[in-house]
């Protein structure tokens, strides 16, 4: 047949398309629609392996805790209430710097805190049973409550009279420093005194005894009084500068 006026002969070799359903195909063929992508599920994350820093840490502290409570029995050095803050705020700083390459343990952080806030609290506290001098003067205290744990003068002479303290039945301990002077310390007759000296560049005279230019040297004397062993007891921790000290009853 011939083709509608005005619509071009169609080339040869060509076949009209097939579409048995018309020129859109039903909603039953059509291809199905991919699904969605879903979220990935996020995968739970591991527990973190429990570090045994922190149980080291603070065991360490009990044993550098005990070796200061050993040292203070002994009597060998001077031990103050602040050294066992310092001890246990050392200890926590090596086990916080253990686990910068070794495990993990933060709440070492907020116990170094509290031993810190101890610390500087027991240091001002110390602080007030010091003594210090630079000038000549005469300590005299008027009873074992009113007596302080340390005495110091820088320069000058001094003078530390313990006749009106009653030692009976008390363990004190004192501590004497001088440093370019003389210091005198005049004990009561009955206490049993211990006196730890260390004299340095100076000399000392202990209850008879004189000791002098020993640089570094440290040696204790041991008196009971005129009454022998009772008393109270008196540790007397006597350092010497480039001075001279005296220790008499």
């Amino acid at each position: 047949s011939a083709p509608p006026l005005g619509v071009p002969p169609a080339p040869a070799g060509y076949r009209p398309p097939f579409a048995p359903h018309g020129p859109y195909a039903t909603a039953g063929s059509r291809p199905a629609p991919a699904p969605a992508p879903g979220r990935k599920k996020k995968q739970p994350k591991r527990p973190r392996e429990r570090s045994s820093l922190g149980a080291a840490t603070f065991s360490m502290i009990f044993v550098a805790i005990g070796i200061v409570a050993i040292l203070d029995l002994t009597d060998l050095v001077r031990v103050m209430p602040s050294t066992y803050f310092a001890a246990a705020l050392v200890t926590i700083a090596l086990g916080l710097l253990v686990g910068a390459w070794f495990g993990r343990a933060r709440w070492l952080i907020a116990l170094g805190l509290v031993a810190a806030c101890a610390l500087a609290i027991s240091t001002v506290a110390e602080s007030y049973t010091t003594i210090r001098s630079e000038e000549d003067v005469v300590w005299a205290p008027a009873s074992y409550e009113v007596m302080a744990d340390t005495y110091e003068t820088r320069l000058g002479n001094a003078t530390l009279d313990l006749t009106r303290v009653d030692f009976a039945g008390q363990d004190a301990k004192v501590h004497v420093e001088v440093n370019l002077g003389e210091v005198k310390v005049i004990l009561p007759p009955n206490v049993d005194v211990t006196v730890l000296l260390d004299v340095n560049a100076g000399d000392a005279d202990v209850l008879g005894h004189r000791y002098g230019h020993f640089p570094g040297s440290q040696r204790d004397v041991t008196d009971y009084g005129e009454d022998g062993a009772g008393g109270g007891r008196l540790l007397l921790s006597l350092q010497v500068n480039a001075a001279s000290a005296e220790v008499t009853r």
